[in-house]
């Protein structure tokens, strides 16, 4: 039965001793990324401590764009010379941090995800790849430092962990401590219901249409095994594209039948593409190294990349390398 592992003392000893802390969470941050910077930033201020928030964003997404304002989009160099630790949620790698990588270095840096490529980092980590959201780590570092997990913080922790879960449907059989630290959660006042309709309500017709568009758009090779499909600039001139459909997209998609990896292509302002990844759980791709070879990162199931180059050239090079890999 897996347990998650205890947290090194020195990293309890820093969140206990040191007064100012930035909490720092990847770009195009998603909804583990997002409540797990604010589990941790309210976890740290009810010990009392002094919080900056900070993402490099973007929070084009209507569901977070409200959030913007409660997240630095620089460290300055007042704060930096405070030399404040900085405690980095989800995130495998420095460069899914944007020019916040920059910003940090020299200072002493906490690493808390569960993400299993991605270059190692920080000089203190937590990493845990067996934990189905970086929420769940937070938890248990509520639980390490004896503080109390009020409902409020309960929902940021669920919502975390159903994003991640695709709402208990990526979870693979013996993981009943999932099931346990979930039923915690809910026992303390979250309402799945509410969850979900969080998660999944509220869209607009724009995004429907735009949903649409992407799917009549996808393409399928090698015998049916990959689909991808692609985002266009000119997009925002017909459609409402604010609000990503992706995770609908992925679970379209990977619904047909043999298809083993799904790609998602997102041209970008100034010539850069961002990427998503998914591969169906009976596929051996693993996405996330395939990611990390592009610059980015994440799970051996879904991951991300941003690349700095033209769209048409970064599908061609991605779906060169998942033939490969579907072939070897």
């Amino acid at each position: 039965m897996f347990s998650y592992p205890p947290f090194d003392e020195q990293i309890l000893d820093l969140l206990r001793s040191r007064d100012e802390f930035i909490v720092l969470g990847h770009i195009s941050p998603d909804g583990d990324c997002l409540s797990s910077q604010m589990a941790a930033g309210s976890l740290l201020l009810k010990m009392g401590k002094t919080v900056h928030m900070a993402n490099a964003g973007p929070f084009d997404r209507s569901e977070i764009s409200h959030l913007r304002a409660d997240f630095l989009a620089h460290i300055d160099e007042e704060l930096y010379n405070r030399n404040p630790i900085v405690v980095v949620v989800d995130c495998s790698s420095p460069e899914r941090l944007g020019h916040l990588a920059k910003e940090i270095e020299g200072l002493t840096t906490i690493v808390l995800d569960h993400h299993s490529s991605g270059e190692q980092f920080g000089n203190h980590r937590y990493i845990v790849p067996r934990s189905v959201s970086t929420t769940l780590i937070i938890m248990q570092l509520y639980k390490a430092l004896e503080v109390e997990i009020s409902q409020e913080i309960a929902e940021h922790l669920f919502f975390g962990f159903a994003t991640d879960s695709g709402f208990f449907r990526f979870i693979n059989a013996y993981r009943g401590e999932t099931l346990r630290l979930a039923a915690e959660l809910v026992d303390l006042g979250v309402s799945p219901n509410t969850m979900a309709d969080r998660m999944t309500g509220g869209k607009s017709l724009g995004y429907v249409k735009y949903l649409g568009k992407l799917i009549d758009r996808s393409e399928s090779l090698f015998d049916g095994k990959l689909m991808y499909s692609s985002s266009c600039l000119k997009d925002r001139d017909t459609y409402i594209t604010t609000d990503k459909p992706s995770d609908s997209l992925y679970a379209m998609l990977l619904s047909v039948k043999n298809v083993e990896v799904v790609l998602f292509f997102k041209e970008l302002e100034g010539g850069s593409t961002e990427v998503g990844f998914r591969s169906s759980h009976q596929s051996s791709v693993d996405v996330g190294a395939l990611a990390e070879r592009f610059g980015g990162g994440g799970h051996k199931k879904a991951a991300g990349a941003t690349v700095n180059e033209e769209i048409d050239i970064v599908r061609k090079k991605l779906i060169d390398a998942v033939g490969e890999l579907l072939h070897g």
